[in-house]
C-alpha cells in the first residue's frame, strides 16, 4: 500500500492528535496553513514518505544533497579524488529505500559533485531519479556565453538531456556596490540569461526552473514579485526550527516569513540547512538527554528533520549525506514521516530559546 498524503486545517489536525494533545499559543507554534498530516500506513511500515512537485512529481521528502561526496587520500600531494565506488553504493542504497532527489551544483567540489552524481545515476533507469542542479555564475563578468557554458556542462557532466530542478543559485547577495535586486538583474535578467533558461524550459531541457535562497528581505521580495512573470516552479530557502524566527544573519532572514510567502502563492519549497551546519545534530548534553528521554529510538538530528518535514509546503527536505551512517539515520526519519506534534513544536521552540 503506498502512503497516503493530505494536508488538513488546523482543527482537524488538533481532532486527529486526540483530545488530550498539548495546544500551545499561535505565537511559537507552526501556522494552520503549515500543518501536515500524513495518514498511517496499514502496510510497508518503512516505506518513504512522497510529496507532489510542480508537474505531479512524486518527489521523496528525503532528499540527497551531493556538496560534499567521499574522497580517498590524496597521492603526491596533489587533490583528494572522489570516492566514485563509496558514491555508486550510496546512491544505490538511496534509491533502493526510496530516495529520489538528488542536488548538486557546478560550485560543489570545484564541478566534480556534479561528475560524479551522474556517473552513479547514469547507472538506474532515468525515470527513476529527479536531478537538480544550478548555475553557479557567482562571478563577474556575467556574460550569457559563460553562463550558458555552464549550463551546458553540467548536462554534459550529468549525463542527462534534460534537468529536472534547475536554479538560479545563491541569488541576490548584496556585493560591488550593487543592492540585491540589483544583483540579480545583472546576472540573471540584463544579459537575457533567464530569457534563455525560460526557453529551455519550453522545450523541456528544464522541467522546473527555480532558485536558492541566501539574500535580505529586499531581494527575496523582489525576487518573489516577479512570480507572475516567471512563473517560479519552486524556491529552496534555509530553514530549521533555529532559524524559523531567530535567524540573524542579513543574508538568511526569517525561515518563517520566506516560507509563508510562499506557501501564500503555493510555490514547492526545497529545505537546505536543516541541521544549521551540523550544529543541531547534537546539542548541550542537558538538551540532548531532553531529547533522547521523549524518543530514544530516535537521533538527536530527527528531530530537526522531523520538523521541516511536518510542513506541507515542503517538497524534499535535503542532507548531505557523506557516510553511510548519516544515510541510514536520516532514512528513519521519513520512512514514513512522524509529523512533529504541538507539544513537541513548543518544545523545540524552548530549546532554541535556551
Amino acid at each position: 500500500m503506498k502512503q497516503k498524503e493530505n494536508t488538513i486545517n488546523r482543527r482537524e489536525f488538533l481532532q486527529r492528535l486526540g483530545a488530550g494533545a498539548a495546544v500551545v499559543t499561535a505565537a511559537t507554534s507552526i501556522p494552520a496553513t503549515a500543518r501536515a498530516a500524513i495518514a498511517p500506513q496499514a502496510a510497508e511500515d518503512n516505506a518513504m514518505t512522497y510529496r507532489e512537485g510542480p508537474r505531479g512529481d512524486r518527489v521523496s521528502l528525503l532528499g540527497y544533497g551531493c556538496m560534499r561526496w567521499p574522497t580517498l587520500p590524496a597521492k603526491d600531494g596533489g587533490e583528494p579524488e572522489l570516492d566514485q565506488e563509496t558514491i555508486n553504493h550510496l546512491i544505490d542504497y538511496a534509491i533502493e529505500h526510496g530516495v529520489n532527489y538528488f542536488d548538486t551544483a557546478p560550485a560543489y567540489q570545484k564541478g566534480r559533485s556534479e561528475t560524479a552524481t551522474g556517473i552513479a545515476l547514469k547507472r538506474h533507469p532515468r525515470e527513476s531519479f529527479y536531478v537538480a542542479t544550478k548555475l553557479s555564475n557567482s562571478r563577474p563578468p556575467f556574460t550569457k556565453a559563460a553562463a550558458l557554458e555552464m549550463y551546458q556542462a553540467s548536462r554534459r557532466r550529468l549525463q542527462v538531456d534534460y534537468i529536472d530542478y534547475y536554479l538560479l543559485h545563491n541569488i541576490g547577495v548584496p556585493r560591488d556596490g550593487e543592492t540585491g535586486p540589483q544583483r540579480f538583474d545583472t546576472r540573471f535578467v540584463k544579459n537575457g540569461v533567464l530569457d534563455y533558461l525560460l526557453k529551455e524550459r519550453e522545450a523541456g531541457r528544464i522541467r522546473n526552473l527555480g532558485y536558492s535562497v541566501h539574500c535580505d528581505r529586499e531581494t527575496f521580495d523582489y525576487v518573489l514579485s516577479l512570480h507572475d512573470k516567471y512563473h517560479w516552479d519552486f524556491v529552496q530557502i534555509q530553514m530549521n526550527y533555529a532559524d524559523w524566527k531567530q535567524a540573524s544573519r542579513r543574508d538568511n532572514n526569517e525561515a518563517e516569513y520566506m516560507y509563508n510567502e510562499l506557501a501564500k502563492r503555493n510555490i514547492p519549497i526545497v529545505i537546505m540547512e536543516p541541521l544549521l551546519g551540523g550544529r543541531l545534530a547534537s546539542l548541550n548534553d542537558h538538551l540532548n538527554e531532553q531529547l533522547l528521554a521523549r524518543e530514544p529510538e530516535r537521533s538527536i538530528a530527527s528531530w530537526a528533520f522531523r520538523y521541516c518535514g511536518t510542513f506541507p509546503q515542503i517538497l524534499t527536505v535535503l542532507s548531505g549525506m557523506t557516510y553511510m551512517e548519516h544515510l541510514q539515520d536520516n532514512l528513519k526519519s521519513f520512512c514514513p514521516l512522524k509529523p512533529l506534534t504541538e507539544e513537541e513544536i513548543e518544545m523545540l521552540n524552548e530549546i532554541v530559546a535556551e
